[in-house]
C-alpha cells in the first residue's frame, strides 16, 4: 500500500535549518516564511483528502466520484505519485465491459484483471482491494456459467472465477460438475480451496490427498493458496523426516498423505469421500490406515503380513512407520 502524510503532518526541515544565520532577516521576511509554511501543510492535507475520497470512491465502485476526486487531486499536484495507479483503477471501472461467452474471452480478461488491475488495487485499497477485484470476477463467472470445462483454459471455467470472488459454494458445485472430478486435478485443486474456505481442513483433506496423487507437481501451490500453517509444518517435517532415497523428487508429494495418515492416525475416520487411486502412494496411504486398524484390533498374524507390504512399498516409510512402534518389525 502506498503511503501519504497525515493532515496535521509537518515536514522536516532542512540539515541546516539548526545553523545560526549570518544575517537579519528582514522584518516581513518571516512573515512570508510563515504563511508558505502554512500554505504547504493545506496542500498536502488537501492531497490527502482528496487521495482518501478517491479511494473510498474505487472501494464503492463509484467511477464517477473516483474520476472526480482524482481530477482534483491532478489539479492540486499533477505530480502526485500516487495518480498513475488512480487512474488505473478509475480507467478499469469506466471502462470495464463483460466479456462474450467465449472462453478465449474470459481468459484474456481475467488474465488482464491479474496483470494490470489486482497489483494496482493491493497498493492503494489495501483490505477492500478483495472486494473491487471480486466484482470483475463475479461478472466473469456470470458470463461463464454452461461453459463446458477445457483443461487448455481452466482460468475461464465457472469454479476458478467463483473462487475468485468469493462465491465458495457455487466453486465446489462448478468443479463437481466435471466429468470424472475425483480423477481432474483442476476440480480437485479447487474443490479443495471451497471446501477450506467454508468448512476448513477437516472436509478439504480428502481433495488434498486426491491432488498429491494425480498430479504431485500441483501440491506446492495449493499448498501456498491454502495458507494453512499447520498443514505447511506438517508438510516441512515431511520433507525432513527422512531422506527418501526409494522416491523420485518429482513423485515426493504423492507419498504425504500417507506419511500424514501415520503422524496422525486418528484423521483417517474423516475420509469419508477420498477414492484410492490404483498407484503405490495411493495404496500406501490405504495400508497405513488398515494398520492401524490391525493394531487397534491386536491381530498381529495379520499385521505381519501388511507390514511387509509396507516395506515392499515403500522403505522409507516403512521405517519412520516401525520407528514409531514399541513392537519391532518380525518376519
Amino acid at each position: 500500500m502506498f503511503s501519504y502524510l497525515r493532515p496535521n503532518a509537518i515536514r522536516l526541515q532542512s540539515s541546516h535549518a539548526s545553523e545560526k544565520p549570518l544575517y537579519h532577516k528582514p522584518a516581513g521576511t518571516l512573515a512570508v516564511e510563515q504563511f508558505t509554511t502554512q500554505l504547504d501543510l493545506f496542500l498536502d492535507s488537501r492531497s490527502v483528502v482528496l487521495t482518501n475520497e478517491a479511494i473510498a470512491a474505487l472501494a464503492a465502485r463509484d467511477a464517477e466520484r473516483a474520476a472526480s476526486s482524482i481530477g482534483e487531486l491532478r489539479n492540486l499536484g499533477p505530480e502526485d505519485p500516487n495518480l498513475p495507479t488512480l487512474d488505473t483503477l478509475a480507467s478499469a471501472l469506466k471502462q470495464w465491459c463483460k466479456p462474450a461467452p467465449d472462453r478465449a474471452a474470459i481468459a484474456r480478461s481475467a488474465s488482464w484483471l491479474d496483470d494490470a488491475i489486482a497489483p494496482a488495487a493491493s497498493r492503494v485499497l489495501g483490505g477492500a482491494a478483495a472486494a473491487f477485484m471480486g466484482a470483475f470476477f463475479r461478472d466473469l463467472a456470470e458470463v461463464a456459467r454452461g461453459l463446458a470445462y477445457e483443461p487448455t483454459r481452466p482460468a475461464a471455467y465457472r469454479a476458478s472465477l467463483c473462487l475468485r470472488c468469493g462465491e465458495w459454494a457455487e466453486a465446489e458445485e462448478a468443479a463437481l460438475a466435471i466429468p470424472r472430478p475425483q480423477q481432474c486435478p483442476d476440480a480437485l485443486h479447487w474443490v479443495c480451496i471451497a471446501r477450506y474456505r467454508s468448512f476448513g481442513l477437516t472436509l478439504a483433506r480428502s481433495a488434498l490427498f486426491a491432488l498429491a496423487w494425480h498430479e504431485p507437481q500441483r501440491l506446492a501451490r495449493l499448498l501456498g493458496e491454502l495458507g494453512d500453517e499447520s498443514v505447511e509444518q506438517d508438510w516441512q517435517t515431511f520433507e525432513c523426516a527422512s531422506d527418501w532415497g526409494s522416491v523420485e523428487e518429482t513423485q515426493l508429494p504423492a507419498w504425504f498423505p500417507a506419511w500424514y495418515l501415520l503422524q496422525h492416525p486418528g484423521m483417517g475416520t474423516e475420509l469419508h469421500d477420498v477414492v484410492f487411486p490404483d498407484t503405490q502412494p495411493a495404496q500406501a496411504a490405504r495400508l497405513v490406515l488398515h494398520l492401524i486398524e490391525l493394531e487397534r484390533q491386536g491381530n498381529w498374524r495379520k499385521l505381519t503380513v501388511q507390514r511387509e507390504q509396507l516395506r515392499q512399498m515403500n522403505p522409507d516409510l516403512f521405517a519412520l512407520y516401525m520407528g514409531q512402534r514399541s513392537v519391532r518389525y518380525l518376519l
